[in-house]
């Protein structure tokens, strides 16, 4: 099963229950949320500084702020990767166009190496020519399980153990 956040309307429903005096077993049981899930939201969401209190529409509010808050939700738009073109083209690699940003503090968020070669990859895959610009071609780090092994070996040669034996 997927992981799904809770819901404002679960929130109410879980200050309802919680002010009928229900245990958090007994409010997982008929929210169909595990255990743990509930005494989380408890715990993030208490309002620690007044009555220790459960209350949905801060609870909302604090989870919607975490939320943008993530570093998953952190985006570049193509105003930052300006100076990333301009740099990829005088032949910088990327891990040099970051220590160059960050000595000269060009952009204000910091930028990854990892992030550039994301952005180089996904401009090839929308058939555009940043890739060119890498000063080396550099393997996608894919990793080919059970594929033959030709180390150690020469075409068209036999192993010694293939020779016939000579008298």
């Amino acid at each position: 099963m997927k992981y799904q956040q809770i819901t404002r309307e679960e929130r109410y429903t879980i200050a309802a229950y919680r002010a009928q005096g229900l245990s958090v077993s007994e409010i997982s049981a008929l929210t169909e949320r595990d255990r743990s899930t509930i005494y989380r939201e408890f715990q993030r969401n208490f309002c620690h500084s007044t009555d220790g209190a459960y209350r949905p529409s801060k609870a909302d509010a604090r989870a919607t702020s975490r939320r943008s808050l993530s570093r998953r939700n952190r985006q570049y738009s193509e105003d930052d990767f300006k100076i990333v073109r301009a740099l990829l083209r005088k032949k910088f690699s990327p891990e040099q166009i970051v220590g160059h940003i960050r000595r000269f503090r060009l952009m204000s968020r910091s930028l990854s190496h990892e992030t550039i070669y994301q952005y180089i990859w996904r401009d090839k895959a929308n058939g555009g020519l940043l890739w060119t610009h890498l000063r080396q071609a550099s393997k996608q780090r894919r990793k080919r399980y059970k594929a033959y092994d030709s180390r150690g070996r020469l075409a068209n040669k036999r192993h010694i153990s293939e020779r016939p034996e000579s008298v």
